[in-house]
């Protein structure tokens, strides 16, 4: 009786994350939001029972005392939601060790203080519980001879199924009302059976993509972005542009060795020495080269086919797309994101694009049918072949690393060349002189193993050389990141007159206002770049930070306010 009572209270509490999430934009959404709220929790209050005070019944034997207990126990849970609540509504994520932590220590932010101050409702929350067991202690029998409870437990066990059917068929069926609930509740981790329901042939990759074209230009109305729209100044954009990206490029291997034409290529324009990825992966890493976001983004970006205001801004001023990519577009950080205004079947029909050496051809033979009437924006992707990128998942001899290692410079010479052949092919035309060029790597590279110092240093450091017209050669020694290269594009080349912090996290290149950080990571963790040292926290709560040397740090280091503000900083699309 006291479980079914707790749970009332457990789910009036969890009203709040409704609310400050917002009602979904469909009957269908919102009716999901409501009953998985009472599937969920009563799940949680039975995991609660079941594990703790069940158990803890057979330990104590005397009652008042296993009541005091219980009452304890149900009073700590239930003031645990009222703070995850309020965490939610600051930073739109739930607690975890690494906020906890900020608990702990107050006084360095004002808004940890405004949640701490949560903690007044124990004793409240302690005279509920005492009031519920006393109840259910006087009344419980009669209650229970009423026949109710299995009715109600029931309800609430067929209100947890339906949740996780619906969500294994909104997932299939890619229906965003519902799929973008996923992380709306604290310890929800809904089912889904995608592969399992592709292997019984119920589910095509066909009719996947399909659910995913169908998806094409509806948003959320949770996401500010841009911040506000956008206005351009009268002047006509003229300068074509070609974005070259690369999979996991290594920083150092921008050499004369290793690359001997992008090296040279790097001596005649902008050199960038310090520049890292958004993102430690491919996936993110090309993500952050197109929308200028942190990875926080990243779900509600592909979930809602939110396409980027770089993207908008080129097909509003009637330039030609030129899109090439060794593996295709029909992964998220393309289909679902970067170019998810873009017709579905004109993607589809380079999902089989083939290999860096097809594309480049293709390339070359796409270039050959511009004229200097209609500007132009091109995107190549060239990605690693082979194994040469396991490196850092298995432990292997130093003659096997060796081996490795050759491999892979071996394969960036080879896209060097690929990168000659596109550049003089601009030059021979008369093309170079009017386009910009960015050449940089989606993602790093460390050949360590993930939770090593020099991965944390290495798997976001990547190349980035910018041919700018009428811009002097020069070597830019500051930190820079994936997140300012959309800014200088719009501000340098499509006409942009908002500040940039309107529609992205960076600021352009040619802005050499310091920062105190750059962020970068995946979606399991954040890494933060300053130009001392280095700071990672994870999902879990785990922080440390080392210096640029690989030294680790004492955790009094840690700067707390740094951290909040990059949690403030990864909703501020959000408000």
């Amino acid at each position: 009786m006291v479980y079914f009572f707790n749970i009332i209270l457990v789910s009036l509490i969890s009203l709040r994350y409704i609310k400050y999430a917002g009602l979904s934009d469909s009957g269908l959404g919102i009716a999901y939001q409501f009953i998985s709220l009472i599937g969920h929790f009563s799940f949680v209050c039975a995991m609660v029972f079941g594990v703790l005070l069940f158990p803890l019944a057979f330990l104590i034997p005397i009652q008042r005392l296993y009541r005091f207990f219980a009452i304890s126990i149900s009073t700590v849970a239930v003031t645990f939601l009222i703070v995850d609540t309020q965490i939610f509504r600051l930073y739109d994520f739930h607690l975890t060790p690494l906020i906890w932590q900020f608990l702990q220590r107050p006084e360095q932010v004002e808004q940890i203080y405004s949640i701490n101050l949560h903690y007044i409702s124990i004793p409240i929350i302690f005279a509920i519980e005492f009031a519920i067991s006393f109840f259910a202690w006087r009344k419980g029998r009669q209650i229970q001879a009423k026949g109710i409870g299995k009715p109600i437990a029931i309800f609430l066990f067929s209100a947890f199924v339906i949740t996780h059917l619906t969500y294994i068929w909104a997932d299939a069926t890619q229906y965003r009302p519902i799929t973008q609930q996923k992380s709306m509740y604290p310890l929800s981790y809904p089912m889904t059976a995608r592969t399992f329901l592709k292997k019984q042939g119920w589910l095509t990759e066909d009719n996947f993509a399909q659910d995913v074209a169908s998806q094409q230009g509806q948003s959320t109305a949770s996401l500010s972005y841009p911040k506000q729209p956008l206005s351009y100044n009268s002047n006509q954009a003229d300068k074509n542009i070609l974005l070259i990206s690369i999979e996991a490029l290594r920083a150092d291997v921008l050499n004369k060795s290793n690359m001997p034409f992008t090296y040279a290529l790097s001596q005649k324009g902008l050199n960038f020495t310090r520049h890292f990825s958004g993102s430690s992966n491919r996936s993110q890493g090309l993500y952050s080269l197109f929308y200028a976001l942190p990875n926080r983004y990243w779900h509600e970006i592909t979930l809602n086919y939110v396409p980027p205001v770089l993207i908008s801004r080129l097909q509003q001023q009637s330039y030609q797309l030129g899109l090439f990519s060794s593996i295709g577009f029909v992964h998220p950080e393309f289909l679902q994101s970067s170019f998810s205004n873009i017709d579905p079947a004109l993607l589809q029909a380079k999902n089989h694009s083939g290999t860096n050496s097809d594309i480049t051809r293709g390339w070359l033979e796409w270039i050959k049918q511009q004229n200097n009437q209609q500007p132009w924006f091109s995107f190549v992707h060239y990605q690693q072949t082979g194994d040469a990128l396991t490196l850092n998942e298995n432990n292997f001899s130093l003659a096997q690393r060796s081996e490795k290692m050759s491999e892979y410079q071996y394969q960036v010479l080879n896209i060097d060349h690929k990168i000659k052949l596109l550049v003089e092919e601009l030059a021979d035309s008369e093309k170079l002189q009017n386009t910009i060029v960015v050449i940089t790597g989606a993602n790093g590279a460390s050949f360590e193993k993930a939770s090593s110092a020099q991965a944390t240093i290495n798997n976001a450091h990547v190349p980035l050389i910018i041919l700018w017209p009428d811009q002097q050669p020069a070597n830019i020694t500051r930190m820079t990141s994936h997140v300012d290269i959309v800014p200088t594009l719009m501000e340098g080349a499509l006409g942009v007159e908002n500040d940039s912090k309107q529609y992205s996290d960076g600021q352009s290149l040619f802005n050499h206002t310091p920062r105190p950080y750059l962020l970068s990571g995946d979606m399991n963790k954040y890494v933060i770049y300053q130009e001392d040292k280095i700071t990672q926290f994870n999902n879990d709560g785990h922080i440390s930070s080392i210096t640029w040397q690989g030294i680790t740090l004492n955790e009094n280091d840690i700067d707390t306010t740094l951290l909040i503000d990059v949690l403030t900083k990864l909703r501020r699309f959000n408000d």
